[in-house]
């Protein structure tokens, strides 16, 4: 079969940045991405002999040249000068042996690719003959069919080097970096092209490794000196060349669609289409037409037969490299004249015998008329496209438990494309879209038995349906999203499906994150909605708090070392839970205004707090008293929104002082104690929570039952929803919302977290999944970055 990608642009097109509808969120995610690559990637990485390698990947095939052919063939290339000596006579070298059939090589490393934030470029690169960059040797990610880079140590910056007594004080560091620049090249592939898996080589000196990266982890080949075995490097060169499409990781249920072609130009027609201005599905589809990136027409399975969908740039596309690579595209569907776009989700999901299918999920609930939930149109498994790396290193350690996860390429579309949660016009149509969310979690887990388990920014979106009558800004209801996490309820006794936390770090709850093998209960989906809520209003609406990045990176990135390879949620976020209140990171408390400070306040406000600077976050864990929870801000200039996380936070109190034991981070002996201050009360409430007592808890103190009573409202979804409803709707408060109190975004993109100003809380800013799975957070209808994101 031909390369789907064989006819793409043979000039670089112009580039756009991916920018996701948090793209300061998805910026700040890449500069914590390398440092972490140590911790996250260690159970990711297997080696196979050179030979087992090729014998597994890239076997020979009619025609594969001797050994003898490629003799002599690396010579000219000097390894005993600087990096960039080793280029072009190591790219003259593999195109002169004429060994690459309809491939060559090109040096790539002159211009970094200017819609990266990290600007990277790869050294050289394999491309086929007609698609070679042209213009100053920029790394093309759409057409680049593999990746080298070179390093002139073949110990020191060897990524995959696991020996600690080389001598050189920065080896690790160096061999971390690296590591990270081979995987950072992968994803900017798998964001750009349809590929299954893909190869890289590393140069070090005068060794050499081969990489083939998946959506599990690396396989990699022990070094070898090409110099010396050129045939090694040669033959990996000529099988790569001329294996199938497949074998090189092209994925051929995708095929490349040219502006020029019939195709294209139907897709371009829609720029010029006079349609109703409320036409925003059209708008959103013409906004993803941009000509720096492929066009692709996607193949999903219909039944017993398939669809076909034209799409080009994703909407949105998960950072990472392992994990579910979530790409949501704004689709074509040509067969639908009267509802021609629609949302077609693009995912590795894992694999598991009780892991369902999204697509069957959806039909479910909207088998059970679950409102406010998105309608499956088709879905299905994409061929036998599924990682190897996991299997590799099961078969290379017998009865050891594998830390990867298998992943199967999966498609799904659905009718609705909606707006990312960004786009809410104020305070009070925000919480109304929470409500519409929370209505369908409650309707999913009552009628279908089914929990949802990744609520996050980036899985709520929103659907226009009318104008207000006041001031004609939009209404949106919201629409939950995104359920291929979801559990059914009976499952509920049986072991955990994943050995890793299920959900978005971002918007994990506190029990959660502390107790990751914990079955996922309403209580916690109700946390994770409160931190959505508490996510928007620090980004878009006026509030006291002085540095919003800062809080944004200690409160929900931010997170604690708990062992090994282990880390758990941040001391901010714990803080919340187990005091009830909102603090900035100095420990002053956090209000909401219905006006914005002027610039003049807030250098006033600023200055205060740097003459007299607070405790720490770790401090006002440990001693709950020196928290400074009184506000001075007059009543008339608080925002109703504050009345809604006053009682929330009060409910979730409640809640860990009556939850199972939790690590309280204040003692050698923490993970002994019992966070509650009413023991008596926890062993009670446990019980109850157990048996699920339809009496309340007997035999308790009158301020024992008050707690019992206040967490109970985190049991189920109508105090929650009475509470929210009540504040938007009720005669009491819903005009003392201000129509206009949405703020431009308040994080900033360049923000860069600094140890003094974390209070050098622990290393860990994002749990494994997120930095290179992909959440979000990743994810995946117009989605935030920080919700995999």
């Amino acid at each position: 079969m031909a390369d789907s990608n064989a006819s793409i642009h043979s000039t670089p097109p112009k580039r756009t940045p991916i920018t996701g509808p948090f793209s300061a969120a998805q910026n700040l995610k890449a500069k914590v991405l390398d440092d972490e690559l140590r911790q996250t990637m260690v159970h990711k990485l297997t080696m196979l002999p050179y030979d087992d390698f090729m014998a597994e990947f890239l076997p020979p095939i009619d025609g594969t040249p001797d050994d003898n052919v490629f003799d002599n063939m690396f010579d000219a290339v000097p390894t005993d000068g600087k990096e960039a000596d080793m280029y072009l006579p190591f790219v003259h070298a593999v195109n002169n042996a004429a060994i690459l059939g309809h491939f060559c090589l090109a040096s790539t490393e002159s211009l970094p690719d200017p819609t990266d934030p990290k600007r990277r470029k790869t050294d050289v690169g394999m491309y086929r003959l007609g698609t070679v960059p042209t213009t100053g040797g920029r790394t093309d990610w759409a057409t680049i069919a593999l990746t080298i880079e070179f390093k002139t140590h073949p110990t020191q910056d060897d990524p995959f080097d696991d020996k600690t007594d080389t001598g050189y004080p920065s080896s690790s560091a160096r061999r971390r970096d690296n590591l990270g620049q081979i995987l950072g090249y992968a994803d900017l592939v798998f964001r750009r092209q349809q590929t299954t898996h893909h190869f890289s080589v590393m140069i070090l000196g005068d060794c050499a490794r081969i990489e083939r990266i998946d959506h599990a982890g690396v396989v990699f080949s022990s070094k070898f000196n090409y110099k010396q075995e050129p045939a090694k490097l040669g033959q990996f060169f000529w099988r790569l060349a001329h294996a199938s499409s497949e074998a090189r990781g092209r994925d051929t249920t995708a095929t490349y669609v040219s502006p020029s072609s019939p195709d294209g130009l139907e897709m371009l027609a829609w720029e010029t289409k006079t349609l109703p201005t409320d036409d925003y599905t059209r708008q959103l589809f013409v906004e993803t037409l941009d000509r720096g990136w492929a066009w692709w027409k996607l193949r999903v399975r219909d039944g017993d037969g398939y669809k076909e969908f034209l799409v080009a740039k994703p909407a949105f596309a998960a950072p990472g490299v392992v994990g579910r690579a979530t790409r949501g595209y704004v689709a074509y569907d040509k067969s639908n004249a009267d509802r021609p776009f629609v949302y077609l989700k693009d995912c590795w999901r894992v694999v598991h015998e009780r892991s369902e299918l999204e697509g069957d999920i959806l039909a479910t609930l909207n088998e059970h008329e679950v409102s406010n939930v998105p309608t499956v149109l088709c879905h299905g498994d994409v061929q036998e496209q599924r990682t190897v790396s996991q299997d590799i290193w099961a078969r290379l350690h017998p009865g050891k438990e594998c830390r990867m996860k298998a992943h199967q390429h999966y498609r799904l579309v659905v009718n609705e494309v909606g707006l990312p949660l960004k786009k809410f016009p104020n305070g009070q149509d925000l919480v109304s879209v929470l409500i519409d969310c929370l209505e369908a979690h409650e309707e999913a887990y009552t009628k279908a038995n089914i929990i949802h388990r990744d609520i996050s920014v980036g899985n709520i979106l929103l659907i226009p349906w009318g104008e207000h009558p006041k001031d004609k800004q939009p209404i949106y209801k919201g629409l939950l999203t995104d359920w291929e996490l979801s559990k059914r309820t009976e499952y509920n006794e049986l072991e955990a499906r994943h050995p890793d936390r299920t959900g978005t770090w971002q918007f994990l709850s506190v029990n959660a994150l502390k107790r990751p093998n914990a079955h996922i209960e309403i209580a916690d989906e109700l946390e994770s909605f409160f931190y959505v809520l508490l996510y928007c209003a620090i980004r878009f609406l006026p509030h006291t708090c002085n540095d919003v990045s800062q809080f944004m990176y200690s409160f929900f990135d931010r997170g604690e070392i708990a062992g090994p390879l282990e880390y758990t949620c941040s001391l901010h976020k714990f803080l919340a839970m187990r005091y009830g209140c909102l603090v900035s990171t100095d420990g002053q408390p956090v209000v909401f205004l219905t006006q914005p400070r002027t610039s003049k306040e807030i250098a006033a406000a600023v200055a205060e707090s740097e003459k007299k600077p607070g405790l720490s976050l770790k401090e006002l864990v440990r001693d709950g008293s020196k928290l400074k929870a009184k506000t001075t801000v007059p009543k008339d200039q608080r925002h109703p929104i504050n009345k809604i996380f006053v009682t929330l936070l009060k409910w979730f109190k409640a809640r860990y002082e009556l939850v199972a034991p939790l690590d309280d981070d204040s003692g050698p002996s923490a993970s002994n104690r019992r966070m509650s201050f009413y023991p008596r009360a926890a062993t009670k409430w446990n019980r109850h929570i157990r048996t699920q007592a339809a009496e309340p808890v007997q035999s308790v103190t009158p301020a024992e039952a008050l707690l019992i009573a206040t967490a109970k409202k985190l049991t189920t979804h109508g105090d929650m929803l009475e509470l929210l409803t009540e504040m938007v709707y009720g005669e009491e408060w819903q005009d003392k919302w201000p129509r206009n109190d949405k703020q431009p975004d308040q994080l900033d993109p360049k923000f860069k977290p600094t140890p003094e100003k974390s209070q050098q809380q622990g290393k860990r800013t994002e749990r494994e999944e997120d930095t290179l799975e992909d959440s979000q957070p990743d994810s995946k209808r117009l989605r935030s970055a920080a919700s995999r994101e």
